[in-house]
């Protein structure tokens, strides 16, 4: 007897053992999948109705984010501007008359729905003239929006005034395919992306740009007066003008399909006027453009691609150079849009870096309160013809 009592004891510890592993790995299947749902937009709206106030600032840019989309489908974003320092966001967007206030509704309703956010309000007012749309959480407004049919007239004098153009390159692609330079080339906003030919990722970082419609540009290796160990060869003043064109013709066929080019490093190939010519003439039968990107106040680059008869343009600011620091760059991306209000035009130039990619997130959102507008640096080159 008192062996059976011992054996039936043996055999209900692997019961208990194997219950209490089952528990474990449900627990572990739950809480990965608790995990995954708060990584998610519907996750940051959720933890924001449960008094997350750390989830708020995510919430509001995944919603600007998606009605932005929406309104770009139905070709209505570039109108669209907000009021400065304001809680909730209040966008206003004025349209041509002829739109239907009823679709542009449904739209923003089902793409707000698509990620759980709620929409809290939506009337049309002013005998069927303007929509106002607020939407958010179950418990916080995020966004007041206020469409308004106005006459063509009108919106073309208010085109008018808002003429200025800003454009971002993000400069030295083509080192990975992933991670930030994916982010940045996946980024909401239109900016530009140049990519240096031939290194182990160029092919599928312009593949991955075409897909997502951007300006392309070649970003050209340069002598630089203080020289740096180089992945590529780049243009020097050594160099004949028959070496120069074959490899630049080299560079470009290796990105095929790009819209324009820039120098990379190059302070002094640029301010060589030579090599600058010979480096502009061979790019004159290829449809393109030059963005002096401006590495030494002695460059001729410009010049050269102007005399050759290439559309150009010149860069003016850097906006990440010699700073790891989010605030800085926020900073000097306002010197951009000043720089533009001023000049009419303006054309900065970053890289793939963490904090460059923050602060370009949230540029977007400061556009919407300025008379300016982020363009890809092809469509401000046309403007300038």
């Amino acid at each position: 007897m008192p062996r059976r009592s011992q054996d039936s004891k043996s055999e209900r510890a692997p019961k208990r053992v194997k219950v209490l592993v089952g528990v474990l790995v449900v627990l572990a299947v739950v809480g990965g999948a608790a995990v995954k749902f708060l990584q998610t937009t519907r996750g940051a709206i959720f933890l924001a109705d449960h008094g997350v106030e750390s989830a708020m600032p995510r919430v509001q840019r995944e919603i600007g984010a998606t009605l932005k989309r929406s309104l770009s489908a139905s070709g209505l974003r570039r109108q669209l501007r907000a009021k400065p320092n304001s809680n909730p966001a209040q966008w206003d967007l004025p349209c041509d008359e002829a739109n239907d206030l009823l679709i542009i509704n449904v739209a923003l309703t089902e793409a707000a729905r698509s990620i759980g956010a709620t929409v809290r309000n939506s009337e049309q007012t002013d005998k069927g003239r303007t929509l106002h749309f607020q939407v958010g959480t179950r418990s916080r407004e995020t966004h007041h929006l206020t469409v308004r049919r106005l006459s063509s007239r009108v919106l073309a004098s208010q085109a008018r005034s808002r003429t200025p153009k800003v454009a971002i390159v993000i400069d030295d692609l083509g080192y990975t395919d992933g991670g930030i330079a994916r982010d940045m080339v996946e980024l909401e906003i239109p900016v530009t992306v140049s990519i240096l030919p031939k290194l182990r990722h160029s092919h599928e970082v312009l593949a991955l740009a075409k897909k997502h419609d951007r300006c392309i540009l070649l970003h050209l290796p340069m002598e630089a007066q203080q020289r740096y160990p180089e992945d590529l060869e780049p243009v020097t003043v050594d160099m004949s003008d028959e070496e120069i064109a074959s490899l630049v013709r080299d560079y470009m066929a290796s990105l095929p399909g790009v819209n324009g080019v820039n120098n990379h490093q190059g302070s002094r190939a640029t301010a060589d006027g030579r090599v600058m010519r010979a480096v502009c003439g061979e790019l004159e039968g290829d449809q393109v453009f030059f963005l002096d990107s401006l590495t030494s106040p002695e460059s001729v680059a410009y010049n050269a691609a102007v005399d050759a008869g290439l559309p150009a343009a010149i860069n003016d600011e850097f906006i990440d150079d010699g700073t790891q620091s989010r605030d800085d760059v926020d900073a000097r991306l306002r010197n951009l849009v000043e720089t533009a209000r001023k000049q009419g035009t303006a054309v900065g130039i970053g890289h793939p870096h963490p904090w460059t990619l923050e602060a370009l997130r949230d540029f977007d959102d400061y556009l919407l309160t300025t008379e300016v507008e982020l363009v890809p640096l092809c469509d401000l080159v046309k403007s300038e013809k």
